[in-house]
């Protein structure tokens, strides 16, 4: 091969590594806006759920509430799985908690539940940073 090719394919070669590289550290930046856009929508209908005035209501926000935890769940986080999906079976056994005050037709319980979440939003969002 003359030296003018084999510039050529070291070029092509360290451009190849450049482009895989980005794509790989984007990665991880990828994978925090489904965490971060879940985590919006939950803080959002854990707002609406506290300001209902039925079991109806507070139902309705809960189960999306609910939906978005399970489907954040399965999400893979940047930095620390381990503490993630540990945050997130405690959010689990919680929700359980709140669903036994709606079936029990206890609007205020259902509340109540759902407000001490915020201890362990809280704890696990400074672990995770």
């Amino acid at each position: 091969m003359s030296s003018l090719a084999q510039g050529r394919t070291s070029k092509i070669n360290t451009f190849v590594a450049t482009v895989m590289l980005a794509l790989l550290s984007a990665a991880p930046m990828a994978q925090a806006g489904p965490v971060k856009s879940l985590m919006k929508n939950m803080k959002q209908e854990m707002q609406n759920a506290l300001n209902s005035n039925s079991m109806p209501e507070f139902s309705q926000h809960f189960a999306r509430l609910k939906s978005d935890a399970q489907q954040a769940s399965k999400q893979s986080y940047r930095s620390d799985q381990a503490t993630y999906n540990e945050g997130m079976a405690q959010l689990e056994k919680e929700l359980a908690v709140v669903e036994q005050n709606i079936q029990a037709n206890n609007l205020q319980g259902a509340k109540d539940s759902l407000k001490s979440i915020n201890k362990t939003k809280k704890h696990y969002h400074d672990l995770l940073g």
